[in-house]
């Protein structure tokens, strides 16, 4: 009963303990010399070998008797037993240094940018929907441009001029006929591919001199 009560006071102190100073943390690895410098040193040299005996035993010149086999046994071959698996082939031996003194320079590691320098996920998501913003507003002004340039801004705004009480109406209707127009056009197959870009841009002349003659038949404008 004293050890159960025992672990379960070291565990509420451990838990307590984590609470109050945070976990722990472990100590940073540390940093490789740059510079190793390792001593290989020489080989001992082998003892002389003994001095052969000049008398050699005679040579048997006796053939050697061959081991007979038994009638019931089956010689091994490809219709008796398997035939054993090849040994593999021994690895390579490890190269060996030459003795002698080496030395390896190993490159720093790069130091970590400072915390302002470091990316911020949320900071380039708001540049680059900026950057989007201010590609439209281009894109589309300049099609507004171009429509006040060759006089279609004027023209829609004789039309708004002569509608009277529903020049709100017709202004709204005009937009909406020219952009359906510049959604269908880049989706035609016989469009030639170098001049997409410049197409797609025309198309939107109409709906942005339709948007500004609307904006500028306003009251007081």
């Amino acid at each position: 009963m004293s050890a159960a009560k025992d672990d379960a006071e070291g565990m509420l102190r451990g838990w307590l303990r984590d609470r109050i100073d945070g976990p722990a943390v472990a100590p940073e690895p540390e940093p490789e010399p740059l510079v190793k410098v390792r001593y290989v040193p020489p080989l001992p040299t082998a003892p002389p070998a003994p001095a052969e005996p000049d008398a050699q035993e005679p040579e048997d010149d006796e053939p050697e008797e061959e081991v007979k086999r038994p009638w019931w046994s089956v010689p091994p071959g490809t219709f008796g037993h398997r035939a054993p698996a090849p040994e593999p082939a021994p690895a390579p031996a490890e190269q060996e240094l030459a003795p002698g003194v080496y030395v390896t320079v190993s490159q720093p590691a790069p130091a970590a940018p400072p915390p302002w320098l470091a990316p911020d996920p949320a900071a380039e998501r708001a540049a680059e929907r900026l950057h989007r913003r201010r590609i439209w507003l281009a894109y589309h002004g300049g099609a507004a441009v171009a429509g006040w340039t060759f006089g279609l801004v004027d023209q829609m705004r004789d039309l708004l001029a002569d509608a009277g009480p529903a020049a709100a109406g017709v202004g709204v209707a005009m937009g909406f006929v020219t952009y359906i127009v510049a959604s269908y056009l880049p989706g035609m197959p016989y469009m030639p591919p170098a001049l997409r870009p410049v197409l797609v841009w025309a198309a939107r002349v109409p709906v942005c001199s339709a948007a500004l003659a609307l904006a500028l038949h306003a009251p007081g404008l």
